[in-house]
């Protein structure tokens, strides 16, 4: 038997490094190559839980009649993605900025720059667990180890329109962003065990596209709520305690519908019968990733943090966070900066989520039909950079303008966590980098408020400025990745060209919770 891996006492897969024709297995015999490494024995401890499931339905190793794969997508679309779809959508952070511009500032009798803080202040909440979730990710059921942290979210929410002071909102922000750390790393591994890596991209699109939704019909309800109740005296509520009382409830419903309605993954999935579970792990089995393991792997760890395309994922995520504020917090008073009225700015910022709907549902799927997501991630940012030119040299209609086209950003948002669906496999490995995006994630999204001081105020120049520098930026980094992950396949497939008749694949390695790097038979999605 081989030695056993720290902690996680499963057999230790063989150890491959990225374009070397020599591995190391863990008995330290030297192999001629990574395919005969391969077609060794494989570890079972700690395989995916595909592999058992696969014992228990057959394996049929044939392709899927085009019609049968149909209707099980469709199926799986009409159990998986309303709820999937709902919940993003509420989980999205605007709500702060209706709350800016229908009376919170004054209720609460924030100054200066403490409202920057109140939107901050989520995000270290978020920073703070986002390690601890890592593992209970893992070592939880994962459809209702969601379920209660949306549920306690919504609560949260909720809460806000209880506050009397500054030191009351910081308190439920923070812990909004505790409860929300687990929710990107879940959307990803849901996306990864229910759907092929062609299928990903389009399926991201469509959930990552109801922000735009909540951007748009919530500022329709904000308009509704600071024109009815706002100028209503004898209001028992403020606007931006109705605006919190609603999402917050509404979520609550949600994340406990959740537990009842979305299975853990698809071995226990209550939709499909027994051969429809063997047809859907046939279905995937070319993703080369399987379901997800429980295993809890630390050399999967050690790979995610040397990995360059962690990093450079990291990177986009970062910097393409930090004028975030201009959709989230600051949308609203930045439009209000531009010339327009309170009530004005809440029905002006919905074109923007309209713009993103369009945006992210048209790219993705034209990227899904031509399987290149990054060339058409890189084509939905040229809009974005013009827009936020005009935003900076101009005002009133061409910064307005500028504003929406900067929507566009999202797209790649949604390519980023479509390629760490499809491209990144390990279960451990997975869960890692996705926390590793998500902190970058809450980083980039502390520092946002703050580039919006009051002192710069009503245009906010600086911070226009630095968004314009940053768009470039994230756009040279989306070339980089595609010219990194072009590399490696041209690298697999040079290894398996030398190897001619000799090569061959292990049975079902494709379910043995291999890294990316570890299975040579994998290739990466451009």
């Amino acid at each position: 038997m081989g030695e056993l891996s720290e902690k996680g006492g499963d057999i230790l897969a063989p150890e491959i490094v990225e374009g070397s024709t020599a591995v190391k297995t863990s008995l330290d015999e030297p192999v001629k190559s990574p395919t005969q490494a391969r077609t060794r024995q494989a570890p079972r401890i700690g395989a995916d839980a595909a592999l058992e499931l696969l014992r228990e339905t057959g394996s049929l190793h044939q392709p899927l009649d085009p019609e049968v794969n149909r209707r099980l997508v469709r199926r799986i679309d009409t159990h998986i993605m309303p709820l999937i779809c709902i919940i993003w959508l509420y989980i999205d952070k605007t709500a702060v900025s209706y709350a800016s511009v229908t009376g919170i500032t004054e209720s609460i009798g924030l100054k200066g720059n403490e409202f920057n803080w109140v939107a901050s202040i989520f995000f270290f909440g978020q920073l703070a667990f986002e390690f601890p979730t890592i593992r209970l990710i893992q070592l939880f059921p994962l459809a209702k180890y969601t379920s209660v942290n949306v549920t306690l979210w919504g609560v949260t929410l909720a809460c806000l329109a209880a506050c009397k002071n500054y030191a009351g909102l910081l308190v439920c922000r923070f812990f909004l962003g505790v409860l929300e750390a687990a929710i990107v790393p879940a959307w990803v591994l849901f996306t990864s065990q229910w759907y092929t890596k062609e299928e990903q991209a389009f399926r991201v699109g469509i959930w990552f596209s109801t922000c735009g939704m909540a951007q748009m019909f919530g500022g329709f309800f904000a308009y509704g709520v600071a024109t009815h109740v706002g100028k209503d005296p004898n209001a028992a509520l403020e606007g931006w305690q109705i605006i919190f009382l609603f999402l917050g409830l509404f979520t609550a419903v949600m994340g406990i519908a959740f537990w009842f309605i979305v299975p853990d993954s698809p071995a226990v999935a209550g939709f499909l019968d027994k051969e429809q579970k063997g047809l859907h792990l046939e279905r995937i089995r070319h993703n080369e990733q399987g379901i997800g393991s429980k295993t809890f792997k630390w050399s999967q760890v050690k790979e995610a943090l040397t990995d360059t395309m962690t990093w450079l994922y990291a990177f986009w995520i970062f910097a393409a966070n930090v004028p975030n504020s201009i959709a989230t917090s600051f949308g609203n008073i930045l439009v209000k900066g531009m010339g327009y009225t309170n009530e004005e700015s809440l029905l002006l910022v919905t074109p923007l989520g309209a713009w993103e709907i369009v945006a992210l549902i048209g790219l993705t799927y034209g990227a899904m039909k031509t399987k290149q997501r990054l060339y058409f991630c890189i084509a939905g940012h040229i809009p974005a950079i013009i827009g936020a030119i005009l935003m900076a040299t101009t005002e009133r209609v061409p910064a307005l303008v500028g504003y929406y086209t900067s929507g566009g950003i999202p797209i790649g948002w949604t390519t980023i966590l479509g390629l760490q669906s499809s491209n990144v496999a390990g279960s451990t490995k997975k869960v890692t980098v996705a926390c590793i995006g998500t902190i970058a994630y809450t980083v980039g999204n502390i520092i946002s408020p703050q580039t919006f001081q009051a002192r710069d105020a009503p245009r906010y120049l600086p911070a226009k400025i630095s968004i314009c520098i940053i768009y470039v930026l994230i756009t040279i980094d989306l070339v980089a990745m595609r010219w990194v992950l072009d590399r490696r396949n041209k690298q697999r497939e040079e290894e398996k060209a030398a190897l001619g008749n000799t090569h061959e694949a292990e049975e079902n390695h494709e379910f043995l919770d291999l890294t990316d790097l570890q299975n040579r038979e994998f290739r990466y999605e451009l």
